[in-house]
């Protein structure tokens, strides 16, 4: 009876020898499953491109590295934070189609847990592009320019200056570049002349435009609402997407959001 139960003890002692290292494996697959997914987590982010390079063409695309400036914040749960900087490296088709994101562009990307060989974080299939971001980038050879450099806002305005409309809300503009400097910068580029089609070209546009910030689509608010202003083509005509008094009032809407110190 003795050794019968010193036998039992045994094999109880035995079972528990065993039974730990199979909990211990269990932690293990667990942590490495964690470590795994962790590695190939995807982030989507929403930001503006403010940098961009071509850098090689693979796999029929076009390979770029630029800068992401992050918009909006992800959300619980990420490191992310708005108005921070990524370097990012991402693809488009190739030759380039238009709606490819580009300089200036304001685009959604799914971003990996790791980074590329030249530390940029690798795009994970192709951005989709929402609009033109937010962005300060001025350009050389304009007919007018007024306002300081620092200025928190740029007013690029690209259309051939001759006929009224436009001239109308050029001269808008070098009234307000004078009278805020250091608030506001005044760029008019004639796109009769050679260096206005270039920064037309550079733009990526193909019409007059007047750009504000980068950006020529706002929400404007006025006394009688709120509507929706396009500053593109022609303006004041009856099928004019905006008048020429609009462009001064986004701008000072502008300067409210940007200084509101002031």
């Amino acid at each position: 009876m003795e050794r019968l139960v010193h036998a039992l003890a045994g094999c109880l002692v035995c079972a528990a020898g065993f039974a730990a290292p199979v909990v211990g494996a269990a932690e293990g697959t667990a942590g490495k499953v964690a470590a795994s997914e962790a590695m190939y987590r995807v982030e989507e982010l929403v930001g503006t491109l403010i940098a961009t390079q071509k850098m090689y063409s693979s796999d029929g695309g076009m390979w770029y590295k630029g800068e992401l400036r992050v918009d909006e914040a992800p959300g619980e749960g990420s490191e992310r934070k708005a108005g921070e900087v990524l370097p990012i490296r991402y693809q488009v088709g190739s030759p380039a189609k238009r709606g490819s994101a580009g300089l200036g562009d304001q685009i959604r990307v799914a971003l990996g847990s790791e980074k590329a060989a030249g530390g940029e974080w690798v795009v994970q299939g192709k951005a989709t592009v929402l609009g033109r971001g937010e962005f300060i980038n001025p350009g050389e050879g304009a007919e007018t320019d007024v306002g300081s450099p620092e200025a928190r806002i740029l007013v690029k305005m690209l259309a051939p200056l001759p006929p009224q409309c436009h001239k109308d809300t050029a001269q808008l503009l070098r009234e307000l570049g004078k009278q805020k400097p250091e608030r506001v910068r005044v760029q008019i580029f004639d796109m009769v002349r050679p260096a206005g089609r270039r920064e037309l070209q550079r733009e990526r546009l193909h019409c007059a435009t007047v750009l504000v910030n980068n950006r020529y689509h706002f929400t404007l608010t006025t006394a009688e609402g709120a509507r929706g202003v396009a500053f593109h083509r022609r303006p004041n005509g009856p099928r004019a997407l905006y008048n020429s008094e609009d462009v001064i009032a986004v701008v000072r809407q502008e300067m409210a959001r940007l200084y509101p110190e002031q």
